[in-house]
């Protein structure tokens, strides 16, 4: 694969099509870091952002990280910049998440004593708990793409057809490294002990396990859900690791709070007041409200922000909730 890209390197050069080297040099750094040559791939990636583009021959940019063809129905996504400073984890969890990526960098040097990293990840907790952003924090440290399956087209009313976009799934993983991202996985592999299901979802399941089995690829895969009682046993058996991932305590609302408006000026003694009316709530909801009271802070045509324009904001977040019934 890596002698076809610099190939294509030269070729490039040699017709002097800037967007088509570009192209390819994008493609040599995804490769290393798909081998597990993390730093490689950074100075690569370093190197490729210095090279001055020719305004008259640049082509829009295009994410080549991103599905074409058939497969933009069954996958969506592309590279992702998210990193483990951008997320609130346990620090027993943060030590999981470290050891994955230090074990997918260092693939190269695993496999040489015949051993794999970990690389089928199972995520379960309720919603708006960081499952999806962790998944977009592993390609982010990974330089993979995040490519999240569309679970609209993945099912098909036509006997079979579901399997067969699973394959098509599998079959595209050692192709296109990246991180595969199945969101709502129970959908996909419901316990096969339901007495409602259907033959054909039986066989979904059965599909999925044996793909699973026979994949050697490079590709990450992690799947999540917020029902993980009705999962497949079976299934859970083939993630190399499993993460739950639950509502925040006080603790973790402090963090996210000065991650996100320490810089705007919300100083850590009023953030671990404000902590303790957000217990209760998850995460994708207190970042609404973060950004709720930054608005407000706008809207007064002030740069700095109040304690009270949290509280004010995790108020309304609690009114809406209330109203909407959760």
């Amino acid at each position: 694969m890596k002698i076809d890209i610099l190939k294509q390197l030269l070729q490039a050069h040699a017709d002097g099509d800037e967007p088509s080297f570009r192209r390819a040099a994008v493609q040599l750094a995804s490769a290393e870091s798909a081998a597990g040559h993390a730093r490689v791939a950074e100075d690569l990636r370093a190197i490729i952002a210095k090279i001055p583009a020719s305004a008259p021959r640049v082509a829009p940019v295009v994410d080549i990280a991103s599905p074409r063809g058939d497969l933009s129905d069954l996958l969506d996504g592309g590279r992702r910049d998210e990193r483990l400073t951008d997320i609130i984890l346990p620090q027993q969890t943060r030590t999981v998440f470290e050891r994955i990526i230090r074990e997918n960098r260092s693939r190269a040097r695993l496999e040489r004593f015949n051993v794999q990293p970990t690389r089928r990840m199972f995520f379960h907790g309720p919603p708006g708990c960081g499952k999806t952003l962790a998944a977009a924090v592993l390609a982010g440290e990974l330089g993979m793409a995040l490519l999240t399956v569309r679970m609209d087209s993945l099912f098909s009313r036509f006997l079979g057809a579901t399997a067969a976009h699973l394959r098509t799934i599998f079959s595209e993983m050692p192709r296109r490294p990246a991180v595969y991202f199945f969101d709502e996985f129970d959908a996909v592999a419901k316990s096969r002990g339901d007495a409602q299901d259907v033959g054909e979802m039986n066989r979904v399941v059965t599909a999925f396990l044996q793909l699973v089995d026979a994949d050697r690829s490079p590709s990450v895969l992690v799947a999540a859900t917020n029902h993980v009682q009705i999962v497949d046993r079976a299934a859970l058996r083939r993630f190399d690791a499993i993460v739950e991932f639950d509502l925040p305590d006080a603790r973790a609302i402090y963090d996210l709070l000065l991650l996100r408006l320490a810089p705007l000026g919300l100083r850590p003694t009023d953030a671990e007041q404000l902590a303790e009316r957000g217990v209760g709530h998850n995460f994708a909801d207190l970042a609404r409200a973060c950004d709720d009271s930054i608005r407000t802070m706008v809207l007064d045509d002030r740069e700095q922000l109040r304690p009270s324009d949290v509280d004010a904001a995790l108020h309304r977040l609690k009114t809406r909730l209330i109203s909407s019934g959760r």
